[in-house]
């Protein structure tokens, strides 16, 4: 059904600009051929009016003279017809039938008729003018139009082809999306519905019993309820970024040192029941368009996405260092162990999506937080890549553009 719905779409965007377009190219060679004939044809006739005129004979022009007694005199300037062209030249003068006419060589002509009285004499005079010349230029241009238009259409058609599913590809590519994330989370959902709805049936199966009694399935239930409600959060805030809705905070300069600082702290607990290794290495401060909330959420994700896949007595190294030449800073979060495939480097940012499947319940994770993490840099128009060896480390790396104005910000949450 949505494959139909997709072609009749992809249709509409391909027959409706190639119908137009081919109209305007048929319009557009038409007119050019209309309007060059008139002002050749308008060419044309002006001269030989002018010849009509003229007391002597133009170069390009013969005159015949009708007498009294209807004989026919001819003069030429030049010897410039064969007597058969000048015999089918009379024919066609005699006949009158048309003011211009074509003979059997292929010659073109025009001529205009007078006449005048003198002395009770009837004299009728025929100037004729060739525009063989003429005609072939118009003969050419025809032709050249004709190559043109058909490469023109033919242009046109490859072009609506490959815009119409260009254009609509995002819209496909976004309508799979949405039915995966739909999918996704209806799953996602489905398991601790199911656990909270196993614990409600457990606690009403004894109506006797205390909540004491019920503790462990309330607690159960109260952490999957927990569970859902962080799923929705971050699908919240995920559509709000998708809208363009990310600088809901002021965004200020924000020295990024002071900022990643205050985070660490809070992650040293969890690194310390690990014992893993926590090293921050800044060199030189540097100073970003942003809000502390929008730093502060990034890095929490990369960090607890970092101690969540790093073995105990593991490292975990956050650095910042300037690129000068491109005028950024590049924020990295590395840590120790079993790395990423590199098929799955592609996709770590999809929504929803695990390399290992099997880490979802325990780690608690939605498969949200990379996605989130890559819309926030974004936002601030940066780029983050995902870097990993097997059996080694993984590195998420960050670079935002430095902020024109330097020093701390203010009017944010905090400052470390």
């Amino acid at each position: 059904m949505e494959d139909k719905i997709f072609t009749k779409l992809q249709q509409k965007f391909f027959y409706i600009p190639l119908v137009i377009g081919w109209v305007l190219v048929v319009l557009a060679c038409s007119l050019i051929f209309y309007i060059t004939y008139e002002k050749t044809m308008t060419k044309v006739q002006s001269n030989l009016l002018k010849a009509s005129d003229a007391p002597y004979f133009q170069s390009d022009n013969f005159l015949y003279i009708f007498d009294k007694n209807g004989s026919l005199t001819v003069s030429l300037l030049e010897n410039a017809y064969t007597d058969s062209e000048i015999e089918e030249i009379t024919v066609f003068i005699k006949a009158e039938t048309d003011n211009k006419f074509t003979i059997k060589s292929g010659k073109h002509f025009m001529y205009i008729k007078s006449s005048s009285v003198d002395d009770g004499i009837t004299t009728v005079k025929y100037v004729i003018i060739e525009y063989t010349d003429d005609m072939e230029t118009l003969t050419a241009l025809a032709i050249t139009l004709i190559v043109l238009g058909f490469a023109s259409l033919l242009g046109i058609f490859l072009f609506c082809y490959f815009y119409s599913k260009s254009t609509i590809a995002p819209v496909k590519a976004s309508f799979i999306q949405q039915q995966e994330l739909i999918a996704n989370a209806s799953h996602e959902l489905k398991t601790p519905l199911t656990i909270v709805r196993t614990n409600l049936d457990l606690i009403t199966s004894d109506p006797d019993s205390t909540v004491k009694d019920n503790e462990k399935w309330l607690n159960s239930t109260v952490e999957q309820v927990n569970r859902m409600n962080t799923m929705i959060l971050d699908m919240l805030e995920l559509s709000r970024i998708d809208a363009g809705k990310a600088s809901r905070y002021m965004r200020v300069p924000v020295v990024l040192n002071d900022c990643l600082q205050g985070t660490l702290l809070s992650f040293e607990a969890p690194c310390y029941e690990k014992n893993i290794t926590l090293e921050f290495i800044a060199r030189e401060k540097a100073t970003v368009l942003a809000s502390n909330e929008e730093i502060e959420k990034l890095s929490t994700i990369l960090l607890d996405n970092a101690i969540k896949y790093t073995p105990d007595n593991g490292k975990i190294t956050v650095k910042i260092q300037r690129v000068k030449q491109r005028r950024a800073v590049q924020l990295s979060f590395t840590n120790t162990g079993a790395g990423i495939p590199e098929e799955h480097l592609e996709r770590i940012f999809d929504r929803f999506y695990k390399v290992d499947p099997s880490h979802k319940e325990t780690h608690n994770s939605f498969g949200l937080g990379l996605s989130i993490a890559k819309s926030l840099v974004v936002s601030l128009k940066g780029s983050i890549k995902c870097e990993s060896k097997l059996g080694e480390y993984t590195s998420f790396i960050i670079e935002l553009p430095l902020s024109l104005t330097s020093g701390v910000s203010t009017g944010n949450k905090k400052n470390n």
